[in-house]
């Protein structure tokens, strides 16, 4: 039951984090959607998320140590990034603040709009191109992060309780 406890955190981060993955690729590669730059950050993040946790299954570390502490904790602020990053993303696209140049669609049309466009990716970030439920992928994942993040500091304080 004990090692179970120990690798719930890394499972639930690997199921999750795989999920959020698999869905957008296959959003990508299915319905042709293009991510923008702030999606590809957010799957950057997940593939950490998936690298860490994957680390912790395969090697287990079955005494609450101060490495499986680190460990653990550095999954869990990879779970507050995502969040952070998915809110900001949401944000962009329902027009609450403006993103980067990266993300804005203002263009200032003078002898270099031909470099300006040249130089930007064709796909906005305030733009949303996929919703369910009324909420669009970045606000999902934000609140899959946000849970998420609340699940594993509670286990990670419950784990830090037990271990003193």
């Amino acid at each position: 039951m004990k090692t179970i406890s120990n690798n719930l955190t890394a499972i639930l981060s690997s199921c999750l984090s795989l999920a959020l993955l698999i869905g957008a690729f296959f959003l990508e590669i299915y319905l042709s959607l293009i991510p923008c730059d702030l999606c590809i950050k957010q799957r950057i993040v997940h593939v950490s998320i998936l690298i860490l946790s994957l680390i912790l299954l395969v090697f287990p570390i079955y005494t609450f140590s101060k490495l499986k502490f680190t460990m653990l904790t550095i999954l869990n602020l990879l779970w507050l990034g995502s969040s952070s990053l998915a809110f900001y993303h949401f944000g962009i696209e329902n027009k609450l603040w403006q993103g980067f140049s990266e993300c804005s669609s203002n263009l200032t049309f003078n002898e270099n709009t031909l470099e300006q466009l040249l130089s930007k990716s064709p796909i906005r970030c305030d733009e949303t191109q996929f919703e369910l439920l009324n909420i669009s992928l970045a606000g999902w994942n934000g609140i899959l992060s946000v849970i998420i993040f609340i699940i594993l500091s509670y286990l990670l304080y419950k784990n830090y309780k037990e271990a003193r």
